[in-house]
């Protein structure tokens, strides 16, 4: 995910704390804020850079949250903020693979198959809910997510 898409999917998302967020939307959003707070407080702006804090602090703590439920861990981890050391490495983590308890039966990334000899296929469909060409043998989108229709 690159930096735009990614602040742009956690401003959609405000006040969503349930799903998961990728380690890239986590950290590209971390540092959309620290960069528009340093800038806020490099021309003086304080009462601006407040303004700015109130304004990102649920989709900061949203997409913190989201982030720990894809590492497979409930949204209580964000205690362990009182040591930061702990919490950053809980937010570094790679993504779980059995966190369908977060997930709602969505495929996380490094969960996704690849393509075998075995379940090669012609197969042109694509996804419905955001058109991304369907992969043989896949049987979820590896754009949004979605689960494919049985064939």
């Amino acid at each position: 995910m690159n930096f735009p898409t990614a602040v742009r999917t956690c401003l959609k998302k405000y006040s969503t704390f349930t799903g998961v967020a990728s380690r890239s939307e986590y950290w590209y959003f971390w540092l959309f804020n620290l960069l528009a707070s340093v800038i806020l407080d490099l021309i003086g702006l304080g009462v601006l850079r407040f303004l700015w804090f109130l304004a990102l602090v649920v989709p900061g703590l949203a997409v913190a949250v989201r982030r720990l439920h894809d590492t497979g861990r409930s949204a209580w981890w964000l205690l362990s903020g009182i040591i930061p050391p702990l919490l950053i490495v809980l937010l570094c983590l790679p993504d779980s693979i059995k966190n369908d308890k977060y997930t709602g039966g969505q495929i996380t990334t490094s969960a996704r198959s690849s393509i075998t000899e075995e379940n090669v296929a012609t197969s042109n469909s694509h996804c419905l809910a955001c058109s991304k060409l369907r992969l043989p043998g896949q049987t979820y989108c590896t754009g949004c997510g979605a689960k494919f229709a049985e064939d």
